[in-house]
């Protein structure tokens, strides 16, 4: 899977990612540590080089979980936006690396000074808004990264150069007061429309047709009378204790977090507790904090490897887990039962006999797809109800449309001034969306080609050119004013708007840059993470 294959199928969800992923980008290396408490360990092996300079399947790992985190604020993400996450990480590290090769031939560097400034101020190396200290730095580097410190340090350096030249191709952008006022009235000019609804329910009669006419709609349509497509999955929960259950540390171990920690074992007034007091609550951290190495490349385990030795009753027998679920068949719409939504997505996205492991919440679930019932066409006994339904409202629609299009012929000679008498006389119900921007759903309607074609049309126009339809309702939609952008707003605003437009300006010209230099460059990127 690449991230152009994404992009077309979940088109909005991408663009709002990759706009909240490039601001980020551009304005700031902010702390690409976040979070890494939560996240050591990872895989060994090469993520991608970028003109011989390798990225890491550790740096690609931490960056990936950082960006989801970022993104999700806590909630859980569906499967799309994980999907193009995953690919934006490892894109993003190769933008980073080849503005960080680019800015060292330009004669960018990074001081010591200002690497160490920006290390003290790194919130993700702060307690309380200080500095932890090098020692416990340089701890939370080795240990919980998992990282050879040089490299981290390297990698850091490698940002902020990357930043600066960012920062130096943002300078050369400016926008004039002619062009902000443009896109101000662009943004805030708005129209107000009338239209007629016609709505199929109000054309729906009792009719019952006949059989005739039954036989011949379920023979013509007969593909859209199907059963769903069932599957049914065999599948484990493993919760943060089962990879906890297992583990040993020693008093070694214990008394080297305790030293490195005191501030996590005090008692209510303030005070350190004793090593002896405090030692079930070391023991509780340190094995917390092991589990979720454990459970991270588990999980990390199974996202790389499309087809996993070790099957569901393995996976069962090492966690203890004498019982395997099985779920009953469930459709790709269901989300009812025991069954998250994230499980009935997953399950319909692999294959029959393949395993997946899912997070939901805290837990993992591991899935092994056990069952497929593909669709069938239904016979006319079983959809027959439906099948006189669908006739039913395919003439109430055919009534409705029709009685659009004879209005919409009837009002396109009257003048502007002429339609509320004209709608009158015709017996149709006249209303207003209301004034609404480029920027806003239309009031009522609801369609985007009625928006875009009413900011299109000239003000001494009055019914739009066609029936316009959305689900079982048709709209004859007529042009009733337009109103520019208030200038005396624009200038309360225009601090703001001038930012905003830089910044997007600023945006634009960096992926040029971008896309110029991965022209030119020799990227290799890891197979294995994203297959076809």
């Amino acid at each position: 899977m690449n991230l152009d294959m994404i992009r077309k199928r979940h088109r909005w969800l991408t663009l709002f990612i990759l706009f909240f992923i490039s601001v980020a980008f551009i304005f700031g290396i902010g702390s690409f540590v976040t979070g890494f408490g939560d996240l050591a360990g990872g895989t060994d092996g090469t993520a991608a080089e970028v003109n011989g300079q390798e990225i890491s399947m550790r740096e690609y790992a931490l960056e990936r979980e950082n960006m989801r985190r970022q993104f999700s604020q806590g909630q859980e993400l569906p499967q799309a936006a994980i999907d193009i996450i995953n690919v934006r990480a490892l894109n993003q590290l190769i933008d980073y690396k080849l503005l960080a090769q680019k800015a060292k031939q330009m004669g960018f560097e990074v001081t010591n000074e200002e690497f160490n400034n920006a290390i003290h101020s790194d919130p993700s190396f702060q307690i309380d808004g200080q500095f932890v200290g090098v020692e416990r730095y340089t701890n939370f580097i080795e240990q919980r990264l998992n990282q050879n410190l040089t490299n981290f340090e390297d990698n850091y350096k490698q940002r902020m150069a990357a930043q600066k030249l960012a920062r130096f191709i943002g300078e050369t952008i400016f926008v004039t007061d002619e062009k902000l006022m443009a896109t101000y009235d662009l943004q805030n000019e708005s129209v107000n429309l009338s239209f007629i609804e016609f709505s199929s329910a109000d054309f729906a009669d009792d009719e019952v047709p006949s059989d005739e006419e039954i036989e011949k709609h379920y023979q013509s349509r007969k593909a859209n009378f199907k059963t769903d497509e069932l599957r049914k999955i065999r599948y484990i929960i493993l919760e943060p204790e089962n990879f906890e259950n297992s583990l040993q540390v020693s008093d070694e171990e214990l008394n080297a977090y305790y030293n490195a920690y005191p501030e996590e074992f005090q008692s209510e007034d303030g005070k350190a507790l004793p090593f002896e007091e405090a030692k079930g609550d070391v023991a509780s951290n340190l094995k917390s904090q092991r589990a979720e190495v454990i459970r991270q490349e588990f999980l990390e385990s199974f996202e790389l490897s499309q087809n996993p030795e070790t099957g569901i009753d393995q996976i069962a027998k090492e966690n203890s887990i004498e019982t395997i679920s099985e779920s009953a068949p469930f459709a790709a719409s269901e989300r009812t039962g025991d069954i998250p939504p994230q499980i009935v997505n997953k399950a319909f996205s692999t294959e029959k006999g393949s395993l997946s492991v899912v997070p939901v919440g805290t837990s993992l679930w591991v899935v092994e797809l056990s069952e497929v019932s593909e669709p069938r066409d239904k016979t006319l006994q079983e959809t027959k109800s439906d099948v006189i339904e669908s006739i039913k409202n395919q003439k109430s629609s055919n009534k409705a449309r029709q009685k659009a299009n004879e209005t919409l012929t009837k009002l396109k000679s009257a003048k502007k001034e002429e339609i509320a008498d004209k709608a009158k006389e015709l017996g149709v119900n006249l209303k207003e969306t209301g004034p609404f921007t480029r920027m806003q759903r239309v009031p009522e309607i609801g369609i985007e080609e009625v928006k875009s074609e009413a900011f299109q049309i000239d003000d001494n126009s009055t019914v739009l050119g066609r029936v316009y339809e959305n689900g079982n309702s048709f709209y004859v939609v007529i042009f009733k004013e337009r109103t520019g952008a208030d200038p005396t707003e624009f200038e309360l605003q225009k601090a703001e708007l001038q930012e905003q437009e830089l910044q997007a300006e600023r945006n634009a010209l960096l992926q040029k840059w971008i896309q110029n230099l991965r022209r030119k460059a020799k990227i290799e990127t890891n197979d294995d993470l994203f297959p076809a």
